[in-house]
């Protein structure tokens, strides 16, 4: 039998040596995560002998990790934009990167008078967007539509996805948040998914943008865990850009937004596709120096 500080030890050492880049801080998490309790219980119960059965599951999870499953996933959740999000194979974990694209389309909502909007309305500060229609495309695991649908509380949010097991994942996370009355669910692809009568201020979306051919290339808890058909954007990793931009036009009400995560080398790219229908197209990095977001508004 082990200790809490023997297993902790023991923990890290074998995660370190699958190559995990924090050991220590996931060798606790895991333990947290079994034991239901926070770090500072870790460290003034370091004595007190594992039961068998949580022995059983803390070996189970540390050896899944070692073989590179994201610690996401055998949690069940994940954290973004200060909301817990449920995960699972069939939705790309959420990355803090991503939280750029939101901030700025919670940033439009506020500034843009949707429907009579005056309130403030920033990441961790509730606005009350009175009719702001948003479309969030490729919603995963509902982490973008979710948040702006929190921080936005008067705005209604269409998330779309091709596959009905991440819209699930994303209904639930609706649920989490207290906001599933703002948010509908569509499955089908892009476009597909959403009535083409139907018009929005802000059209978003992470949609998949790695190249084909570098999907292999990608460190092993994304390219073996996550859903590839997330990942995958085609030959030149644009094709998901050229289908959106094209259509999002019919989709949007006069001055609307475009907005839209790209990989970090995709800016000049993906802005050339949208200089025909929309105007200000706007590059933005993210906090690594990196070309993160591409907005645009539609052009008169």
């Amino acid at each position: 039998m082990k200790t809490i500080k023997q297993f902790l030890q023991y923990a890290a050492e074998t995660l370190k040596n699958a190559g995990i880049e924090t050991p220590v801080l996931e060798a606790g998490v895991i333990l947290c995560h079994v034991l239901n309790c926070n770090r500072t219980y870790l460290y003034t119960h370091g004595d007190r002998v594992l039961e068998t059965g949580e022995l059983v599951e803390l070996e189970a999870l540390l050896h899944k990790r070692s073989e590179n499953v994201p610690l996401q996933y055998l949690l069940g959740e994940a954290e973004f934009m200060s909301l817990s999000f449920k995960v699972s194979p069939a939705v790309l974990i959420p990355r803090q990167d991503t939280e750029i694209l939101v901030e700025k389309c919670i940033e439009l909502i506020n500034g843009n008078g949707f429907n009579g909007l005056t309130d403030e309305c920033s990441r961790g500060k509730a606005c009350h967007a009175h009719g702001a229609r948003v479309l969030d495309m490729c919603t995963g695991s509902g982490c973008i539509a979710v948040s702006i649908a929190h921080y936005c509380p008067g705005s209604r949010v269409a998330a779309c996805d091709i596959s009905q097991e991440a819209l699930e994942i994303a209904r639930i996370n609706s649920v989490r948040a207290g906001v599933e009355k703002q948010l509908e669910f569509h499955c089908g692809d892009l476009f597909e998914a959403v009535d083409g009568r139907e018009k929005f201020h802000i059209i978003v979306s992470n949609p998949p943008y790695i190249e084909t051919g570098t999907v292999k290339t990608l460190e092993r808890q994304v390219r073996d865990h996550e859903p590839y058909i997330a990942l995958d954007g085609g030959a030149d990793g644009l094709d998901f850009y050229r289908k959106i931009i094209y259509a999002a036009p019919g989709f949007l009400y006069e001055d609307g937004y475009l907005v839209l995560e790209i990989g970090y080398n995709q800016g000049e790219s993906v802005g050339r596709l949208m200089e025909n229908s929309f105007g200000s197209v706007t590059v933005l990095k993210d906090l690594g120096g990196n070309d993160r977001v591409v907005l645009g508004r539609l052009k008169k």
